[in-house]
Parts: C-alpha cells; sequence; structure tokens
C-alpha cells in the first residue's frame, strides 16, 4: 500500500508539473499577444530600449535577448537590431551571448516540469519514442548543432522541445553555443549594413541567410545519395 501510495504521489506530481508547464506557455504566448509586445519588436524601438541602459547597453541588450528567448519573441529580430546598435562584431558576441544562456534557461524550464511526464507517461505509450530519446542522449552533441545550425528550425520552440529529451545540458549549451554562431552573424551583419546603407554588405548578408537555409536540402539530397 505504502509502495502504491508512493507511485500514484509521483505520478501526481509528474501530471502536476506538466500542468504547470502548459499553463506558463500559454500564458506567455497570451501575455505576449495581450499587451502587444511584438507591435514593439522594431530595430529602431529596440535601440532605443538597449541604449537606455547607458554604459551597460550591452549587458541590457543581453537581457532582453534572454527574456525573448523564454517569450517566444522572434531571434531574427532581436538580432537584426544587435547588429544595428553594435555592429557586426560585437553585435554577433552579445546575441550568441544572450540567445544561448535564454536558450538554456527555457530548455532547464521544460526539463524541470515536463520531462518526467514525457518520460513516464509519453514514452512508456510509444516506446519507439523512447528509443530515438536514447539516441538523442548517446548523440546530443551533434543534433542539437545540427538544429542549431541551420536557421529554418524554430529556435524558440526548440529550447523547450528539447527540454523534454534525455539530451545532456552540457551537450545542449555547447552546441548551441557553437551552434548559432553561423546563422547569429549573418543576421547581425544584415542589420550592420542596413544601418550603414551598405547595399553590397546587404545583399552578401541576404545571400549567406539563403545557403545556411538551403543548406537543409542539400545535407537530405546528399544523404539519399
Amino acid at each position: 500500500m505504502i509502495i502504491l501510495s508512493y507511485i500514484m504521489n509521483q505520478k501526481n506530481k509528474t501530471i502536476l508539473k506538466f500542468t504547470i508547464f502548459i499553463i506558463l506557455i500559454a500564458a506567455i504566448i497570451y501575455a505576449v499577444s495581450f499587451f502587444g509586445i511584438k507591435d514593439y519588436l522594431t530595430p529602431s524601438k529596440i535601440r532605443e530600449s538597449v541604449l537606455a541602459f547607458g554604459p551597460l547597453a550591452p549587458f541590457g541588450f543581453i537581457l532582453i535577448y534572454n527574456l525573448g528567448s523564454i517569450l517566444f519573441l522572434p531571434g531574427t529580430i532581436l538580432s537584426i537590431a544587435g547588429g544595428a546598435i553594435f555592429g557586426a562584431t560585437l553585435g554577433t558576441v552579445y546575441v550568441v551571448i544572450g540567445a544561448t544562456l535564454g536558450a538554456t534557461l527555457a530548455f532547464l524550464i521544460s526539463r524541470y516540469f515536463a520531462r518526467s511526464f514525457f518520460e513516464d507517461i509519453v514514452e512508456k505509450k510509444f516506446p519507439k519514442i523512447k528509443e530515438y530519446d536514447k539516441k538523442l542522449e548517446e548523440n546530443g552533441f551533434m543534433t542539437v548543432l545540427f538544429f542549431r545550425f541551420i536557421p529554418i528550425f524554430p529556435f524558440n520552440g526548440l529550447n523547450f522541445a528539447l527540454g523534454l529529451t534525455k539530451v545532456k545540458v552540457k551537450d545542449y549549451f555547447l552546441a548551441t553555443l557553437v551552434g548559432i554562431i553561423p546563422g547569429t552573424f549573418a543576421y547581425v551583419y544584415l542589420g550592420s549594413a542596413i544601418v550603414e546603407m551598405n547595399y553590397t554588405n546587404i545583399i552578401y548578408a541576404i545571400i549567406l541567410i539563403v545557403l545556411l537555409s538551403v543548406s537543409l536540402k542539400v545535407y537530405n539530397s546528399r544523404k539519399k545519395r
């Protein structure tokens, strides 16, 4: 009876945590929509908000990007704004730091609130998913690196989705840190070029973004061969 009671309590706890997680995600999406937060996501308005931090502008930008990763705000706009504010080099550094920290925080939130539900209920019902989860644990770094390198995968969605899996925190953090550098540089470089009205650099940035985006199709075609 004691063991049965313990199992039931654990299951209830798992369901409760997952319910809180779902409510939290729904609340974030609703709040972003209700308060019109996305209306303020223009490079000029982001620039004003960041520069309001004065000498601490880099930390302010990293904080905003950090929160943006949790609030499902489009990282593309934030990255372009980073280039417009700090230039291509520093902008890339600050975006990578902010995006990696925000992505890791979202990952940990998902891991704490929803991982047990995914493992105890979903994987038990669908054994095939458990096999894939095991492979993710063994090849976590390369898998996350692949997802991050190609910018067509939804960044914020992946943060929470990967938290459900067995991917190790260390592998997730390092793969995200390294994998987002090419895409980040492309968008930051675009933002920097737009501010400078350098049409040549704007074209270069767009070409780089397109090349990164189509790299998945190239990879899949070669894999089939």
